[in-house]
């Protein structure tokens, strides 16, 4: 989206301002220097050097606030005792003085706060008052120093009431479109819980109930079904055990788009569970077998893995199996965990399917698998490859840092080499 036309972007207003006070700065000084010297008889480097001192403080105004205001304070103090022995007006503060002052002053006003400013102008007040009171010769010119602080105090008090006025708007606006950011967000924040609830039921609809009836199914077919082979009833108890696990886990994941505080502590899959894998899908007809690298078995892992690793390597080797099954049924494979120190390595590897087999992906393959395998290893920091072997099979490698606290300790504080 462009900005309109007649519309000044607000970088461009920055450096606007920016250029502008170092053009100020500059002219002030290059006035405020021979003028000191000439007028009011101020040796020329002493003249440069306060001219200096009050032009880079306005420069310096919108970074360092209160730094360049007591250092313009300071340089006005020195410019009213440098030409204090003189007779001549204005003072204690020049014209160029008042400019200088009346700049700060609108600076500050503008792009600090209101306190400041007010204290700023005060100062200069007192400052005035105090020059003229420790300097005694210039008591009889009650005129000359009368006016100039009439002068200086008045017109940067108007000049200070305009920049205040004018900066408490613009921080007004800032607020009011922070509060407004705060209100989108909220409500994108509910219509994203509106629209998570509403998935919910839609998955319960659409997924719950199937299952559920493949469930029943499963179960009640040994007793609908006469003389049913103990291989068959075997395959039956297998699809019912398969199908209560996807109830389970379907409803642990409508808990966690509902928000529900139950199913953040529900139990999740853990390496223990691999090996239930590994058997629902043998008994499914593909050949698989679970090779734990280093452990004899996954319990002694679980008390050192922590749970988010767990879930990840689960999921990863769900996944790939499921993979294998819809695009090469039947084809050997093997599943190995292995873990090294920190470093946990799990590879799915698959053989070319059997000659004769239909390699086609079924109608509802959505093809996310792998994309959510890369999501998942990926909020672990871990590293993910995958792609076909030369013999036609398909390969998943994935490398993972276990984060728990007993990984940092290493090996021996085990009690023993893994």
């Amino acid at each position: 989206m462009t900005a309109p036309p007649n519309r000044i972007r607000p970088s461009w207003v920055l450096i606007g301002i920016r250029v502008g006070l170092v053009v100020i700065a500059v002219t002030l000084f290059t006035v405020a220097a021979p003028v000191t010297s000439v007028r009011y008889g101020v040796p020329v480097p002493l003249s440069m050097l306060v001219s200096a001192v009050l032009s880079v403080s306005i420069g310096l105004a919108p970074l360092f606030p209160r730094t360049s205001s007591v250092a313009h304070l300071a340089g006005l103090a020195a410019l009213g005792l440098l030409t204090s022995p003189g007779t001549v007006g204005p003072w204690p503060v020049p014209v160029t003085g008042i400019i200088g002052l009346s700049v700060l002053l609108v600076v500050l006003g503008v792009r600090s706060t209101w306190r400041l400013t007010t204290t700023v102008w005060a100062a200069s007040a007192v400052l005035v008052l105090l020059l003229v009171a420790v300097t005694p010769g210039r008591w009889g010119q009650a005129d000359v120093w009368a006016t100039s602080f009439v002068v200086t105090a008045g017109d940067t008090l108007i000049l200070a009431v305009a920049a205040i006025v004018i900066g408490q708007r613009r921080s007004i606006r800032e607020e009011l479109a922070a509060a407004r950011r705060d209100a989108e967000l909220e409500q994108a924040r509910r219509r994203s819980v509106e629209d998570r609830a509403r998935i919910a039921r839609e998955l319960h609809d659409v997924v719950a109930h199937s299952m559920s009836v493949v469930h029943m199914q499963a179960e009640s077919a040994p007793y609908r079904v006469a003389d049913l082979a103990p291989e068959a009833r075997a395959e039956f108890a297998a699809i019912a055990a398969t199908s209560r696990t996807a109830l389970r886990e379907m409803r642990q994941l409508l808990g966690a788009l509902r928000g529900d505080a139950d199913a953040e502590r529900a139990p999740q899959p853990r390496l223990a569970d691999l090996p239930a894998l590994v058997q629902a899908t043998r008994s499914a007809g593909i050949p698989v077998e679970l090779r734990l690298d280093g452990h004899d078995d996954t319990d002694d892992t679980d008390d050192t893995v922590d749970r988010l690793t767990q879930l990840t390597v689960y999921r990863v080797v769900q996944e790939a199996l499921g993979n294998v099954a819809r695009h090469a049924p039947g084809a050997a494979t093997v599943v190995t965990v292995g873990r090294r120190g920190s470093a946990l390595t799990v590879e799915v590897a698959n053989a070319a399917p059997p000659a004769g087999t239909v390699l086609a992906a079924p109608p509802d393959d959505g093809g996310f698998g792998l994309a959510g395998m890369r999501e998942r290893v990926a909020a672990l920091g871990g590293t993910i490859d995958h792609g076909p072997d030369p013999d036609g099979g398909f390969r998943v490698v994935v490398g993972l840092t276990d984060r728990s606290p007993t990984a940092a300790r290493g090996p021996a504080a085990d009690g023993g080499t893994r």
